[in-house]
């Protein structure tokens, strides 16, 4: 049983369609009948009923556990190429999101450096999303992001470095800043400066709302947590943002939400369950464990 005819065998039950899989592969529709052919002479079961009139294709129970298994035998071998490709390369490299660059990058190269590995890594800072993304097509080798709970992530193995909580932040001339905490209820008719969805600080107020049943009455987006603590700063309205996104920034103070309304995130060391590091992505990974 060959590789070759597992992928096209794959292909086919997702498509339903021989010629549209013989183009997908750039091969000739009577290569992907022939495939068919050799694996149900190999298993000896039929794989695919098909009508008489060729249009309509019904995979057998035989054949969806093949697909089943081909699936994963297929993204197997993916990995071994991929993570053979890495043990042979002297270098780590390491995606990080915004807030986790803000808080100990600096701090993480200084051990790199001492520890003579400065040289062989490379950094790069993206959205929490693209980072879950990317380690599993392997332009990672560790990322450093923020989620909200303590689930699995599918192919990925995860170490919780620190536990961060969502506050309001308001200016240090704004009433609320005299306050212990805030329920949102007080903030009604304040405008409150969100990100977009695609961050982590959005989902985590999208949930509260849903959890207590608020909505802001004037809302206001931006892009940047910087662009987000100035407007706070200028009393343009309320900010929600980690803990320590407003840590020695002039002009604003992070006060907590009542305890009903508190959402948690952990900062988390991601590598893929298949990776086996050599030992000089051993030693970056100890380094960053070590925070």
């Amino acid at each position: 049983m060959e590789f070759r005819d597992l992928k096209y065998f794959q292909k086919l039950v997702e498509t339903k369609n021989y010629n549209r899989t013989a183009e997908f592969f750039q091969v000739t529709q009577p290569a992907i009948s022939s495939m068919v052919k050799r694996l149900e002479k190999e298993i000896g079961t039929q794989l695919i009923f098909q009508t008489r009139n060729h249009k309509n294709m019904i995979i057998s129970p035989a054949g969806m556990v093949v697909y089943t298994n081909a699936k994963q035998l297929i993204k197997k071998e993916q990995s071994i190429i991929l993570e053979a490709q890495r043990a042979n390369e002297n270098s780590f490299r390491l995606g990080y999101s915004e807030l986790a660059g803000k808080e100990w990058l600096a701090s993480v190269i200084t051990r790199l450096n001492k520890g003579h590995l400065l040289a062989s890594v490379e950094t790069h800072e993206e959205n929490s999303h693209y980072l879950e993304k990317h380690l599993r097509e392997g332009k990672y080798d560790a990322i450093v992001f923020s989620r909200l709970e303590n689930e699995k992530l599918p192919e990925i193995k995860l170490t919780t470095l620190e536990t961060f909580q969502y506050n309001l932040v308001v200016s240090n001339t704004n009433p609320l800043a005299a306050q212990k905490e805030i329920d949102l209820f007080q903030i009604a008719d304040t405008p409150l400066i969100m990100r977009h969805k695609r961050f982590l600080s959005r989902t985590a107020l999208e949930q509260i709302f849903t959890k207590i049943g608020f909505q802001p009455k004037k809302k206001l987006i931006v892009d940047s947590i910087d662009a987000t603590l100035q407007l706070v700063e200028q009393d343009m309205g309320v900010g929600f943002l980690m803990d320590i996104a407003a840590k020695n920034y002039p002009g604003v103070k992070s006060i907590p939400l009542v305890p009903s309304q508190q959402v948690h995130c952990y900062s988390t060391l991601g590598i893929r369950e298949d990776f086996m590091p050599n030992k000089i992505q051993q030693k970056c990974l100890a380094i960053l464990k070590g925070f």
